[in-house]
């Protein structure tokens, strides 16, 4: 099998490496003197691209914040190297705190486009030193423009935005670009906002804001003065509730939304609504791009309060912000005492659009609400630092400088992905470089007093780490350290009956445990875990999950699962009583016990037999294709083929027969044909869920009367008001490719071609989202209705794991691994 996959892994290979040539020499040099210091210059051949007055600036603190030192400008006093490998150090004495810090600065040239800056900080002789780091690099000759990641010409100011790259063009047309190493490596977190507290659901911004800063781009004004830079800086955090507030003017004026009658009197709203879904007051307020503001009232009545906040362009409501006040739909208040809403938002650059805000109800029924107070603060925070120098350790900060022509954003967004995998010596394909950065840039610090790594969904489910994503993320790469630290924050998780936990949230507590996969992934991953890295995981942990698993899902030992939950991402139903009709579940309880074998523990190979067989009676000999759910047999889904490939990644044994799989997959409708996909013959991509029909069609988009998630369903897919989304539909990457892996391995002669496609697809389906998403529509008008909230999703990362079932890549190619 492997050898006939050579071709394939040609074609892939020549498909997504292919990069434009151009006459290109990076290489680096050595300015300055003993006198003034040493710095370094970055070319391509001779042309001057980067020319930096200083190396950094840092500031630093001790933990009280008493005392203070600033480094501006460092150089080196020494340096060794050639113009591929470059090392600048110094020793230097702050005498504020009576210590020496010794430092190393490094340059070395990765490849022909990338190049690696590394900056090595360390003390010995106090046991913890705050400090804040910026690097700023200027261009050689004033830039035709700058871009970051979300916008083609950025004006200038800090870049909070999806992916944190920034760059400029030169006058020649080269592009020069900045990244940067993974949150967890550099210290840094990209969240600016917590899960509220009162069970009122949604998001409130932070009151000790990290990182806000951590790209920045030279603005309008500066480059008037001849100022052009990027700075990217670590280690700064923004303290609103110190500092300068100003109390901003609201306008009297506001927009009556649904059916409610609005009473104000001397700062005083009553809003008397009736039973409608969406009704309440709604006003332009004065957020302004790249500014931090508290938004705050009082409230009381007899409904909870929804407040949203939605960007207005030419008139039009747009999107909705995301970095603050977000999800607030249920604002518990009381009826006959005030309570106080607070929350702050970040906003970002928004292209100067205008923002609304809604303040009302979305219960549904009537209602009677009273606000006072309402208030926005502008906030001109103290700025601290929090990054941790520790006595005898070394304090790192890495980043990555690429060049190549300039072409258009499109290629700069691809280009941000995958040179930051090539800056990290990743080898593979486009779509894996792409999917390995997307990885990285989500995996954060937990907060700004735990360095633990986190690992997040994308930047809408931010801050909180979903266990169950995270999982497919991290057991994606052979770091040693990371696969450890994350595993181990699940196993604190853990309750007494062994169960780990939904999700992890920062700043905030979390009390949701479901019978659902996630202590069977915190198995697999402990045996993952002992395979890779040869450890001792802690046997009362694996123990108590051991016990879950089969008494949660087996508790009568007859080999068949029962449970509350899917055991797969389609997590939108509870069962209750438990369920033992779902084909997922089967397979995953058979992956489950041979996991627990292989742990060591006394699991009989008839019980393992039994929970096989079960799995396999799911298929439906008449239908020809796995059955999803025993009450909706006409439904096929991706995710009943998950089982089997984990059976083939984990074991390199096959549960299911070649038939199966095959017929399975012939049954799966494949949608959104393109004439310049690779294979325009068949579509770029499947539904992860969908109804088979008898008709010339064959499939169609599940309805209010014929879908399995109860209400969920009810509400949201009547009058095709969902087809092609989310569970109706939408084509998940990672469940979708890991199916065509399994026809790989059964011999299924499309399986080539629909990999190839559904990777295709991932970049260039949506020519202005070229990255990882949640999931793509398979109907839509236009890309315009595509989900913001689904941009940049993590676990898509675990198409490396698929590839190396596939037979298309090795271990070796990960940097991190190590035999």
């Amino acid at each position: 099998m492997l050898n006939e996959n050579i071709k394939f892994t040609i074609l892939l290979l020549f498909f997504f490496i292919g990069t434009i040539g151009f006459s290109q020499n990076i290489n680096l040099k050595v300015v300055g003197n003993t006198e003034q210091g040493f710095s370094v210059d970055i070319y391509n051949n001779n042309q001057l691209l980067i020319h930096n007055s200083e190396e950094f600036s840092l500031k630093a603190a001790n933990l009280d914040l008493s005392e203070t030192s600033e480094i501006a400008a460092w150089k080196g006093a020494e340096w060794t190297g050639n113009e591929n490998l470059i090392k600048l150090s110094k020793e230097t004495y702050l005498s504020d705190f009576d210590l020496n810090l010794l430092i190393t600065v490094t340059y070395e040239v990765i490849n022909q486009h990338v190049v690696k800056k590394t900056v090595d900080l360390f003390q010995s002789g106090i046991p913890t030193l705050y400090f804040t780091i910026e690097e700023t690099s200027k261009p050689a000759e004033e830039p035709s423009k700058y871009v970051t990641f979300e916008h083609d010409d950025f004006p200038g100011g800090f870049s909070h935005e999806m992916n944190p790259s920034a760059g400029f063009v030169t006058p020649n047309n080269l592009l020069v670009g900045f990244l940067m190493d993974a949150g967890y490596k550099n210290h840094y977190t990209r969240t600016t906002r917590r899960r509220f507290n009162g069970h009122g659901g949604g998001f409130v911004g932070m009151r000790r804001l990290p990182d806000p800063a951590l790209v920045e781009v030279a603005t309008l004004s500066e480059r008037e003065n001849n100022q052009h830079f990027i700075k990217q800086t670590f280690g700064e955090m923004y303290n609103l509730d110190t500092g300068k507030e100003t109390f901003l003017k609201l306008e009297d004026t506001y927009k009556k939304v649904g059916d409610v009658t609005i009473n104000k009197t001397h700062g005083l709203f009553t809003l008397s609504g009736e039973s409608s879904n969406r009704s309440g007051i709604e006003l332009i307020t004065p957020l302004t791009d790249q500014k931090i503001f508290t938004i705050s009232f009082l409230a009381k009545g007899n409904s909870p309060i929804a407040v949203k906040l939605f960007r207005i362009k030419n008139g039009i409501k747009t999107v909705e912000l995301e970095h603050g006040i977000k999800y607030i739909d249920q604002f518990p208040i009381q009826e006959n005492d005030w309570t106080l809403f607070k929350g702050s938002i970040m906003v970002p650059y928004i292209e100067h659009d205008s923002v609304s805000m809604f303040i009302g109800s979305q219960s549904g029924e009537k209602y009677s609400i009273q606000i006072k107070d309402l208030q926005i603060v502008e906030h001109q925070p103290l700025v601290q630092p929090y990054n941790k120098m520790n006595m005898g350790e070394r304090a790192t900060k890495t980043t990555y400088i690429f060049v190549e022509p300039w072409v258009n954003h499109h290629d700069f967004v691809i280009s941000s992905q995958s040179r930051l995998a090539e800056g990290k010596g990743f080898k593979g394909t486009l779509i894996e470089k792409m999917l390995y950065s997307n990885f990285n840039m989500l995996t954060w610090i937990t907060s700004i007093n735990d360095f633990t790594p986190l690992n997040v969904p994308n930047m809408n489910y931010a801050p909180d780490m979903y266990n169950r994503d995270s999982f497919f993320s991290i057991v994606s790469s052979y770091n040693k350290e990371l696969n450890l630290e994350i595993w181990e924050q699940w196993a604190k998780t853990q309750n007494e009956k062994g169960a780990i936990a939904t999700i992890i949230t920062p700043y905030m507590g979390t009390v949701e445990f479901k019978d659902n996969e996630a202590t069977i992934q915190f198995l697999i991953w402990a045996m993952m875990n002992k395979r890779r890295f040869g450890v001792s995981l802690p046997k009362d942990k694996i123990d108590k999950a051991v016990s879950y698993v089969l008494n949660e899902f087996d508790e009568n030992r007859d080999g068949i699962c029962a449970s509350h939950f899917t055991l797969s991402q389609i997590d939108i139903n509870e069962y209750n009583p438990k369920t033992s009709d779902l084909a997922v579940n089967q397979g995953m309880l058979a992956i489950a016990l041979r996991t627990i074998k292989e742990l060591g523990y006394d699991i009989s190979d008839s019980y393992l037999e039994k929970a096989e067989k079960a799995y396999l009676n799911f298929y439906d000999t008449t239908r020809k294709h796995m059955v999803f759910d025993k009450e909706y047999p006409d439904i096929i889904t991706f995710t009943d083929l998950e089982p089997e490939f984990f059976s083939l990644w984990l074991f390199n044994r096959p549960m299911l027969t070649d038939e199966m799989v095959i017929n399975h997959l012939e049954q799966t409708p494949i949608l959104n044909k393109v004439s310049n996909s690779p294979y325009p013959e068949y579509g770029t991509t499947a539904p992860v869920c969908i109804r088979l029909t008898d008709d010339e069609k064959g499939y169609a988009y599940l309805t209010s009367d014929y879908q399995p998630f109860r209400e969920f369903g009810v509400s949201n897919y009547k009058n095709g008001a969902r087809d092609g989304m989310y569970y109706n539909g939408g084509s998940w990457m990672r469940a979708e490719y890991c199916g065509y892996v399994v026809g790989l391995r059964h011999g299924w002669k499309k399986a080539e071609a629909l990999m190839e496609n559904r990777a295709w697809a991932e970049i260039n389906l949506n020519p202005e989202w070229p990255y990882s998403k949640e999931f793509i529509p398979t109907k839509w008008e236009t890309t315009d209705t595509w989900w913001p909230s689904t941009r940049g999703l993590c676990w898509n990362v675990f198409i490396l794991m698929a590839n190396e079932v596939a037979g298309l890549r090795t271990p070796e190619m990960d940097p991190d691994c190590k035999k």
